[in-house]
């Protein structure tokens, strides 16, 4: 893996925990550069705990869960793209998707990551960041957006794969068979989890040896899931939950072609 470079955008901390928190790990310990890029530090989030942190000083207390994740994933520290959280439709569309721009020109990943269109239950900074990176996917290689950017550091480069990071159709149906809520509330009312059937999933990633740190990832993000939530005490059987051992994602652009079948390495073909 040397010299390769992974590079995943979501809007908020703890977005990168639940479904490529294994990735994240994974291809870090195989010596992968990885870098998380979160466009706001979360401070619209409701406290799950009020001793946790106050609405005066969440901003910095999500920024240090994020780090506190990041460390145990093995990645670089995150960068932000400093937005206000629940505001992302509403800022400059165009400066939001130079910074994007701006960053894929620095780092030169060869894979992207981040939401797909639907932002996995419809969240509008979700969706927002969504656009943003597919755009400066795609405008990242052009020299002629965004010139002023472009010196000695900040090169326009081709991204030669990019991927949206999704929930199964078939896993939201289990979770309603199971009694378990497949929403998210949002200002009051349930936004329902959307998500591809497996038949148009392209990319399946094991990461059945990183459960364990996707867990103390989870753990670290304590002012939204809390300190009793059930990722604070899971049995060894957590290796074979589907839900935390494997990560579902679909490419949507490639420079390198297409795979015949299901892939399991979001760098195939690439090496």
């Amino acid at each position: 893996m040397i010299d390769s470079k992974l590079m995943a955008v979501f809007a908020h901390p703890d977005d990168e925990a639940f479904g490529t928190g294994g990735i994240l790990s994974k291809y870090a310990e195989a010596g992968c550069d990885v870098y998380l890029v979160t466009a706001t530090r979360g401070e619209a989030g409701q406290i799950a705990e009020d001793d946790l942190a106050t609405h005066a000083d969440l901003p910095f207390v999500r920024e240090q869960e994020l780090r506190c994740a990041c460390e145990i994933y093995g990645i670089h520290p995150p960068r932000f793209l400093d937005y206000a959280d629940g505001l992302l439709p509403l800022i400059h569309q165009g400066q939001a998707v130079g910074k994007v721009v701006r960053l894929i020109r620095e780092l030169k990943p060869q894979v992207v990551v981040t939401f797909g269109p639907d932002g996995i239950y419809g969240h509008y900074d979700h969706i927002a960041v969504h656009r943003w990176t597919t755009i400066a996917v795609e405008l990242a290689a052009d020299a002629t957006c965004f010139p002023h950017h472009v010196n000695e550091r900040c090169e326009p480069h081709q991204v030669s794969k990019l991927y949206y990071r999704v929930i199964l159709e078939e896993q939201i149906q289990a979770m309603r068979e199971r009694g378990e809520p497949a929403a998210m509330m949002m200002d009051g009312v349930p936004f329902s989890f959307v998500g591809p059937p497996m038949a148009e999933i392209t990319t399946v990633i094991d990461v059945s040896q990183y459960v364990e740190h996707k867990l103390r990832a989870i753990r670290c993000h304590a002012t939204q899931v809390g300190r009793g939530s059930r990722f604070s005490d899971v049995s060894a059987d957590a290796q074979e939950d589907p839900l935390l051992a494997q990560e579902h994602f679909v490419l949507a652009r490639s420079r390198v072609g297409w795979p015949a079948g299901v892939e399991a390495d979001l760098f195939d073909r690439l090496r």
